[in-house]
This record gives C-alpha cells, structure tokens and sequence, in this order.
C-alpha cells in the first residue's frame, strides 16, 4: 500500500514548522539537544533508507561517507582554514565522488556480497586515516590522536541545520514515492532481473541513488564532526554507526517515508530514557527493546498503521 502522499506532506509540513519554532518557545539546554540527535537519528536512517530501502541492496558501510565527511570537514577547516558551510559543501562533493568510484565496483555484485563489499571499503578507509600519517612520514590526518576543531557556534545552530537535513531527507523520501526515479528503484527491489528485462537502466540508477545517499551521510558526518569539535578514526568509522542506521530503519519499516521518522525517533529516546534510568544495565535493556519490536513487528513499526488501514476496510 502506498502512502497518502498530499496528506503526508501536509503532516511533515506541520511538524518542520512547529520544531522550527520550539527554539523560540523556551526550548533550550538538554531537550534541544536531545531534539538535535533526533534530528540526525532520522537523517542518517533516512539516507541509509534512500539506498537500501528503496533497492533491497543492504549497505553496510554508510559509516564510509560518515567518516570521510567527518574528516573532510576538519581538514578543510584546519589546514585550508575555510569556513564550515563551504567546508561540509565539499565533505558532500567529496563523498559523492567516493561513492561513483565505490559503487561502480560494488553495485555490479548481489545481496551478501554487496553488504560484505561496502563493509570492507569503510574498514579501509579507516585504516587509511588511522595509518596514512606514519606510512606518508606527514602531519595530515593525525592517526589515533584524531583531529581538533574550531569552537563551534551554540547548539540552536546545529539544531537547525540537523532539523533541515531532516527535512531535506524526508522530501527526497517523498519524491521517491511518487517519481519515475523511486518506481525504478522499487523494480529493482522487487525482481532486478525483471527490472533490466523491462528496459529499467538498473546500474544507473543504483549508482544514482548510492551517490545521493552517501553524499547526504557525508554532510551529517561533517556537521557531527563540527559539533563535537573532536574526531578520531575508531569512533567516526565505527560500525555502531552503520548499525545504529540499519536497526532504526528495520524499527520503523525499510522502503517507507515514515520508517526513519518513527524509527530512529523510538531508538534514541528510548535508548535516551534507559542510559538515564540505568546506567549500567542499559544497553542489555536497549538491546531486548529491539529483540521484542521486531519479533513482534518484522516489517517495522509502520506495519501497524497498514495493518489499521487495511482492517478498517
């Protein structure tokens, strides 16, 4: 069943207006910030949805183009001491261009070998940062002691900029719905074989698809990266970060608008109250969480609300 898409984008619309405004209202300190990694919880697995919820290809090395927009970032900003939208406006250039060179090899391969691929490219990459600086005999990418950068403006900017990375996901999730692009896409999910029988340009569009992604992860990553004004290989290409993206789409439901929304918003504040309430036991409770929602609910979260509609019939 496909999504309403009028009354959807009218909901969105709404709720983009009504978070725009909360800052205005009194929100500050710890609710904008918890609002904030919403925010980048919803872009990360939107953008993770864009690729292989649309195509059925499971990416697991999103955290590539986290990382590479990550350091990006910070170079450009330290050594070429440029500023920080046009720094994250190459961070996305730049990993657009990884992902054609990536994708041009990986996505000529199936199912276990895709996933198994895109893992071993973000692994690379990190040993390449973790490594190049003492192979090259240079100062660039400082190995495990990571990068340090400019102090960053208040919180309320990240909030918005997170808030329209969100929202910017969110539309190409919509147009996906209703174009040519995203019914292409779908093919592709459903029987590729059949797909290239019908004259579906498969590769084209999956190479498409995969650049749009992995440009958009590459972005959050830098604006991440600006945020905490510190990185380091072993936490911006940690595959926490890929999974974190995966179980948040899985939660909310793959191929679907709402799914990243419902999903990466129930898994950070539900992982939020937990680590609260008990700080020690809390990733052994977060963990039951998932095991039981998608038990329970194997197609996500969003199966629910088809399973209303369908029985109100």
């Amino acid at each position: 069943m496909k999504e309403p898409g009028k009354k959807t984008v009218f909901i969105l619309s709404i709720l983009a207006v009504l978070l725009a405004v909360l800052p205005a209202f009194g929100l500050e300190g710890y609710r904008l910030r918890l609002l904030a990694l919403v925010f980048m919880g919803i872009a990360l697995a939107g953008c993770w949805n864009l690729m292989s919820g649309y195509t059925g290809y499971i990416d697991f090395g999103p955290v590539t183009y986290f990382g590479a927009g990550a350091y990006t970032t910070a170079l450009f900003m330290i050594r070429l001491d440029l500023p920080f939208v046009l720094s994250l406006i190459f961070s996305g250039i730049i990993c657009a261009f990884l992902a054609l060179w990536i994708g041009l090899a990986a996505l000529r391969i199936r199912g276990a070998y895709f996933a198994i691929a895109t893992f071993a490219a973000a692994e690379a990459l990190k040993q390449i940062v973790l490594e190049g600086d003492r192979v090259a005999g240079i100062e660039f990418f400082g190995g495990s002691h990571g990068l340090t950068l400019p102090v960053p403006p208040p919180s309320e900017f990240f909030y918005y900029f997170l808030l329209g990375f969100m929202v910017l996901v969110t539309g190409t999730s919509l147009y996906l719905e209703r174009s040519k692009f995203g019914y292409g896409l779908r093919a592709i999910r459903g029987s590729e074989q059949a797909a290239e029988l019908s004259g579906v340009p498969t590769l084209s569009l999956k190479i498409k698809a995969y650049i749009l992604s992995s440009s958009l992860i590459g972005c959050i990553g830098g604006l991440e990266a600006y945020w905490l004004t510190y990185i380091i290989p072993d936490d911006v290409f940690n595959v926490m970060r890929t999974i974190q993206m995966v179980i948040m789409t899985l939660l909310g439901g793959m191929g679907t608008v709402w799914g990243p929304l419902i999903g990466a918003s129930f898994l950070t504040l539900v992982a939020e109250f937990l680590g609260t309430k008990f700080v020690y036991d809390y990733l052994t409770l977060l963990g039951i969480v998932i095991i039981i929602v998608i038990l329970l609910l194997p197609r996500g979260i969003m199966s629910l609300v088809k399973f209303k509609r369908g029985g109100a019939r």
